[in-house]
């Protein structure tokens, strides 16, 4: 039953029939848990036809991202409410109250007062873990945890593998993008609506990442692409504008000029997008890094970075796995590899004078790489999404 945009949560959780699913998610760095907690959530909803609940601790944050999601409301079929410890909900919440599924984004801690209720009602609980590329996701994935309360934490891990959680996406999410992809003046009419100069035949690269990114060699690099000695110097011949887009908040310290626009912060729907209008994405984390993967084009990625260098095998993982199913020539695959360690260093003069180096050979292979992205799309698309292995891996425990 569709629930009109605005209507008070409250009013639906006995209007829907079937299992009843709470996430809850805790803001913790740059939006990334509430953009995957709601990307999760409204494909449980619609598509699945489950009755959901996100509970999140900062509700602004998704409005950031989902505009016109506010608590205390159903959005898109999705009732959000402000997670406080106040709740008496969550407090002290009545039997009828729990959830079927409860959903624990990222290893949050549930509310201790629903965690002391769930002992009556023994709801299906899962820890929906963070995204990695690691052998020993596919060993650890689903399974128990069982607590000395007599309940039982399951543990999902997101992945890239049949063995593992799978990946989020929605079903029509590759329709949308041909029929972009399609008209080129989408391109350029989504472009010029957020401030972009954009004609046919220009060449743009999106650019999300952390604070001590070498983005200066990136645009210092670009920049002097622009009237080359010896004529273009950009693969295939094309004579078109390259541009930089960057959003708004990323690295601002660096002045808007030729070789780069600023854009504005932009909803979910409008990033997948801005993915699609570029022949280079760079991300960040886990889901932009997902987004850009389905949009088929090249990206290179930027690790949360962690202390003693934790987060370098989680990136070589990802660039192993990725690799085995691009099938790219052997050297695309080690310029590729020099950029994502050369991006991914830790900041120091070395690691922006190995970026400086690392990217000419990079969009000498941007040609090949493209060929890759879209023929490691293909191969995952093989797989179940993240959403229905989680539908069916519930069903089975309820």
């Amino acid at each position: 039953m569709a629930v009109p945009v605005g209507m008070p949560a409250r009013m639906t959780a006995a209007a829907s029939a079937g299992p009843r699913w709470d996430i809850f998610c805790r803001v913790v760095d740059n939006l990334g848990d509430a953009a995957i907690c709601w990307r999760l959530a409204r494909q449980l909803a619609n598509e699945h036809s489950l009755t959901v609940r996100l509970w999140i601790d900062e509700p602004q944050a998704l409005s950031r991202l989902v505009p016109g999601a506010r608590p205390g409301q159903t959005h898109d079929l999705v009732s959000i409410e402000c997670w406080r410890d106040d709740d008496l909900r969550l407090n002290l919440p009545a039997p009828g109250q729990l959830a079927d599924v409860v959903i624990a984004g990222f290893a949050c801690e549930l509310p201790a007062g629903y965690r002391r209720a769930m002992k009556a009602r023994r709801p299906v609980w899962i820890n929906l873990d963070y995204l990695s590329a690691q052998p020993w996701v596919d060993t650890h994935h689903g399974l128990p945890s069982p607590k000395p309360d007599g309940l039982i934490e399951h543990f999902f891990f997101p992945g890239f593998t049949p063995a593992s959680g799978g990946l989020l996406r929605e079903t029509d999410l590759l329709e949308r993008q041909d029929r972009f992809d399609r008209d080129p003046t989408e391109k350029i009419d989504f472009l010029r609506s957020l401030g972009v100069e954009a004609e046919a035949g220009d060449h743009f690269i999106s650019v999300f990442c952390y604070p001590d990114s070498p983005v200066a060699e990136l645009i210092d690099w670009l920049k002097a692409q622009a009237h080359p000695p010896r004529g273009p110097q950009i693969p295939g011949g094309s004579t078109g504008r390259w541009r930089l887009l960057i959003p708004e908040g990323i690295a601002p310290e660096l002045t808007e000029g030729a070789s780069f626009s600023r854009v504005p912060f932009v909803a979910q729907t409008d990033y997948d997008r801005l993915l699609w209008c570029c022949d280079l994405n760079w991300v960040r984390g886990e889901d932009s890094l997902v987004r850009a993967l389905w949009s088929g084009r090249p990206l290179i990625w930027q690790a949360y970075r962690q202390t003693d260098q934790a987060h370098q095998p989680k990136l070589e993982a990802f660039l192993d796995r990725w690799l085995e199913a691009a099938n790219v020539p052997p050297s695309a695959a080690t310029v590729w590899r020099k950029a994502h360690a050369a991006w991914n260093a830790s900041p120091d003069p070395t690691s922006r004078t190995l970026m400086a180096s690392a990217l000419p050979p990079l969009f000498a292979q941007l040609p090949a790489l493209a060929a890759g992205a879209g023929r490691w799309r293909s191969a995952q698309l093989e797989q179940t999404d993240l959403a229905s292995r989680l539908v069916g891996f519930a069903a089975g425990k309820l």
